[in-house]
């Protein structure tokens, strides 16, 4: 067998890429100071994604991030039952960032999640400590619940949905 040279591997365009794409698919995560992550930023394939690594390393954090991004609440979770526990120790806020693909021709959807860690109240779990933002319009929590739901069909309260 012929070695490959590397001018002779044909890569698909952006465009070809993004075709094999679902309407409502995670395109891109992007977190900071969540939990074990001070910040990363990924691009799921448009297929099965997998998520390896030996214990302790963050493949949890990925599924509680999409969650939580998604406008899903603690509880969910089974982890913890206020928001602000997601913030990296010693660290005021986290930010939680998620691309969706569009449907054809429609526009692309940046939900943005950012946990203050003074906000909110100490018996509420946590509540009003979260401001939610759809392609940087500061929006509630109901919005972005229902763009999930009804725009994607994403049922964030069954987690085998985005699994």
């Amino acid at each position: 067998m012929a070695d490959i040279e590397e001018d002779e591997i044909v890569r698909p365009s952006q465009a070809e890429i993004d075709k094999r794409y679902k309407p409502g698919s995670i395109k891109r995560v992007k977190l900071k100071n969540f939990l074990t992550y001070d910040a990363v930023e990924f691009y799921p394939g448009p297929r099965l994604n997998v998520v390896v690594g030996p214990n302790g390393t963050g493949k949890s954090t990925i599924l509680c991030a999409i969650c939580l991004g998604l406008g899903g609440q603690p509880p969910l979770l089974g982890r913890a039952d206020d928001a602000r526990q997601f913030i990296k120790h010693e660290k005021d806020q986290a930010i939680i960032e998620i691309e969706l693909m569009p449907y054809r021709n429609g526009p692309v959807h940046v939900i943005k999640r950012v946990i203050d860690r003074d906000k909110g109240s100490e018996h509420g779990r946590g509540k009003g400590a979260s401001t939610y933002f759809v392609n940087n319009q500061k929006v509630a929590l109901k919005a972005v619940q229902e763009l999930v739901a009804e725009r994607y069909h994403i049922h964030i309260d069954n987690l085998c949905t985005f699994l």
